[in-house]
């Protein structure tokens, strides 16, 4: 049955079930076009039900010490306990989740190590869900959750997914068993099983035309808000051209690929009549790299529908296509100049000039297109202070264009540097005696910036978002160490006190850790496909 799109099925009547979890909460994961593609893909099979779970809006950690159960969490569509399903699958999009992961598993009463759940299905017979996992974060390093997990899918999923299913489906009815399950697991291209520790290749969905689109995309059942998720997602590529070097989308997601200008037309088409939305959001690494992107923004504005984008490069912002951004109705262009320094973007391979920054700002500012959101970067390779100076002077400047109150929106986040990118050991700026000048430059920023009225600063608290910052890093360049340290971060609570237990715990040094990687220890070597790309 499909209502405002949700697929329900009669459990009687299905081979196995999977329960996909987006580690957060519900408005958040509905956002995620990675949920939407999975819910189509694997409901798409007749004899397997695919059901939705999220966390709830406030949590308290370690879960065990709040779970009854009255507060076990279930599925959205039937209600289902998570113990309940045969496969539980996580979509990984950033690393701080995994503390939610945690969670959810402590929740559902499910052991959180993979070696804990095989020690009571051999002892007890205990049967527990397989719990899965794949997505952005386990592509780049799969090794800090190798305590958690029983596989985890690296790179796309469309290559491998039926082939695992019909595995799956075996060991379901006993004709193998688990360990038998896994070592066939490990052979399919794109699965990595922790327990195995084998050498995987990332799988490719070299052809986007053969890959689905989701023709019934689910309408949130928050009807009276209209949110992110009321839109109708169209994927138009995969993957980015221009390979800056700290960026995932460049090489853990390569080659970059586009789809075709008719499918693209024929998904639009198909969501228009299906379903009630009214924006299409159009979905991509690099959106306005595609051949066709006039012409995609074009054809909707005729159908009579608005548009959505993610950023926009900015040498591909003209002020044609700042009209047709206008006729589309886009409230705010997100653009990411990574920093105010010329030559520490040429450096990191955005070679963008300052004069292109600043006129595609004045066009944006003449146009009816009230909001410019800006990325930008601290904590890169041979930045001084001058370079932060550069920033805060392109802001201002910016600002005396002549911007609205409120209406310049500046993220500005630490690099984050992530494995098999040119960027992988670029860790200098998270060691004890440099992360002050992360500080430092935060508090800049607030000093110059936060009196000017067009400027709205995207961060507040400075040390929680320094520290954030310093765990994702911890999990990005992490080791298979690094599970248990995790797991105590966790189990004392998922704070930073809780980090400063679990490093005595652990007897662990992070200072350490990242001088190793500094230093040019990698634990997740993928190197071929980087020298592949340079």
């Amino acid at each position: 049955m499909i209502n405002e799109n949700l697929i329900i099925k009669d459990w009687r009547n299905i081979d196995f079930s999977f329960g996909l979890i987006y580690p957060n909460t519900y408005k958040i994961g509905m956002s995620s076009y990675a949920i939407r593609l999975l819910y189509f893909l694997i409901n798409s099979y007749d004899n397997i039900v695919c059901e939705r779970i999220f966390l709830p809006e406030k949590v308290k950690y370690p879960a065990n010490l709040y779970t009854t159960p009255k507060s076990q969490i279930r599925s959205i569509e039937n209600r289902i306990l998570l113990d309940h399903f045969d496969i539980l699958g996580f979509s990984l999009q950033f690393e701080n989740d995994f503390k939610n992961v945690l969670w959810i598993l402590e929740n559902s009463l499910i052991p959180i190590s993979s070696q804990a759940r095989g020690i009571n299905r051999k002892k007890n017979g205990e049967k527990y869900p397989l719990i899965i996992a794949g997505g952005p974060v386990s592509t780049s390093n799969p090794l800090p959750f190798s305590q958690f997990f029983d596989l985890m899918f690296i790179g796309d999923c469309e290559p491998n997914l039926n082939l695992f299913f019909k595995i799956f489906e075996n060991y379901k009815h006993e004709k193998i068993n688990y360990k038998e399950f896994l070592r066939k697991a490990q052979e399919i291209e794109g699965i990595y099983v922790p327990a195995l520790d084998n050498k995987v290749k990332r799988a490719v969905q070299n052809d986007l035309d053969s890959a689905s689109i989701p023709d019934y995309q689910i309408l949130s059942n928050l009807s009276a808000k209209k949110i992110f998720e009321q839109k109708y997602f169209v994927e138009i590529n995969r993957g980015c051209p221009y390979q800056c070097k700290f960026c995932i989308s460049s090489f853990h997601n390569a080659p970059f690929r586009n789809r075709s200008y008719e499918k693209i037309i024929e998904a639009i088409n198909q969501g228009i009549e299906i379903s009630p939305f009214d924006v299409i959001g159009l979905i991509g690494s690099c959106v306005s790299a595609h051949p066709k992107f006039y012409d995609i923004c074009d054809y909707i504005i005729n159908s009579g529908k608005r548009f959505s984008l993610p950023s926009i490069r900015i040498d591909h912002l003209s002020p044609q296509l700042i009209k047709i951004l206008e006729k589309g109705r886009i409230k705010t262009i997100t653009i990411a100049p990574e920093s105010g320094s010329e030559s520490l973007r040429y450096a990191l391979g955005k070679k963008i000039s300052d004069e292109k920054i600043y006129s595609i700002a004045k066009e944006i500012s003449d146009s009816k297109i009230r909001n410019l959101k800006f990325y930008f970067m601290i904590g890169l390779p041979n930045e001084n202070d001058n370079d932060i100076e550069n920033t805060i002077t392109m802001i201002k400047s910016i600002d005396k264009i002549g911007f609205e109150k409120k209406s310049l929106r500046i993220n500005i986040k630490p690099l984050i540097p992530k494995l098999n990118t040119p960027y992988e050991n670029e860790i200098n700026y998270f060691l004890d005696d440099n992360i002050h000048k992360l500080k430092s430059a935060y508090q800049r920023f607030q000093k110059e910036l936060n009196d000017i009225p067009s400027v709205k600063l995207r961060f507040q608290d400075i040390r929680n978002t320094i520290n954030e910052a310093k765990l994702q890093t911890l999990i990005s360049v992490g080791d298979r160490e690094i599970s248990s340290l995790l797991t105590n971060y966790y189990l004392e609570g998922a704070n930073f006190g809780s980090l400063r237990k679990a490093v005595k715990i652990e007897d662990f040094s992070i200072n350490e850790y990242f001088m190793r990687i500094r230093n040019g220890y990698i634990p997740w070597k993928k190197k071929k496909k980087l020298k592949q790309l340079n």
